[in-house]
């Protein structure tokens, strides 16, 4: 079933540098509603506090923004999250003596899930992307359910029987992170499960499975080529 618990903003704080060139949070208003319908909690877990932080580009004036959204699963996480922003500000305003000197921005703030939302020049919502560490933290029974979903799969079998020659060397089936409906376009949550088909020592290439759990015994959602580069 697709995620259906809903986000509503906390509240939205502004970078002092942003603040600075009269950057209110109303001229946002459009890519925050985005940002907020797009963000589905991880396995529809309750959310007790979301709060975007409109963050600038260490450009004065800016050319652009960005939205870290950050979701609190309860009140212990909320109070995490405070004192890491606290510490922040902190620093910042350290540092905030003079418009033409850097300060920093809001990048590295921990809570259950955080999201980074690229802005348009015109401040339009772009991208967003699932940036906690965790997604590559998989359980063992997840990972083993996802890739035994991938064997049984009609696209496997197609892809296997098309590369007869894959050197062996090059491994199995692998779960390597979660990717949220914001970034892979379906409407839950999936496990990325990789199939290297080659590697020169620099370059990889493969195929991505998307693996939905929730589904009775998983099923691939969708397929898709991919290439990392080592390193």
């Amino acid at each position: 079933m697709p995620n259906t618990v809903s986000i509503a903003l906390t509240d939205v704080r502004l970078h002092p540098r942003v603040a600075q060139q009269s950057i209110t949070a109303e001229r946002l208003n459009s890519a925050l509603d985005r940002a907020a319908a797009a963000a589905k909690p991880f396995r529809d877990r309750p959310v007790h506090t979301a709060i975007a932080l409109i963050d600038w580009d260490h450009h004065l004036p800016s050319r652009t923004l960005s939205i870290r959204l950050h979701i609190c699963y309860d009140q212990i996480a909320r109070e995490r999250f405070e004192q890491g922003f606290e510490k922040r500000m902190a620093d910042i305003t350290a540092k905030n003596k003079y418009p033409e000197f850097d300060v920093p921005d809001y990048s590295g703030l921990l809570s259950d899930e955080v999201y980074d939302i690229d802005l348009t020049s015109s401040f339009d919502f772009d991208s967003m992307r699932f940036v906690s560490p965790w997604r590559r933290q998989i359980s063992d029974e997840d990972s083993a359910g996802a890739v035994a979903a991938v064997q049984a799969s009609p696209q496997f079998a197609d892809l296997k029987r098309s590369i007869a020659d894959r050197p062996g060397v090059l491994g199995e089936l692998e779960a390597v992170g979660w990717t949220p409906p914001c970034e892979s376009g379906q409407p839950q949550w999936t496990l990325d499960v990789w199939w290297l088909t080659s590697f020169d020592g620099r370059i990889g290439r493969g195929w991505s499975f998307l693996v939905d759990l929730a589904h009775k015994d998983g099923r691939v959602t969708a397929a898709r080529e991919f290439t990392v580069r080592a390193g």
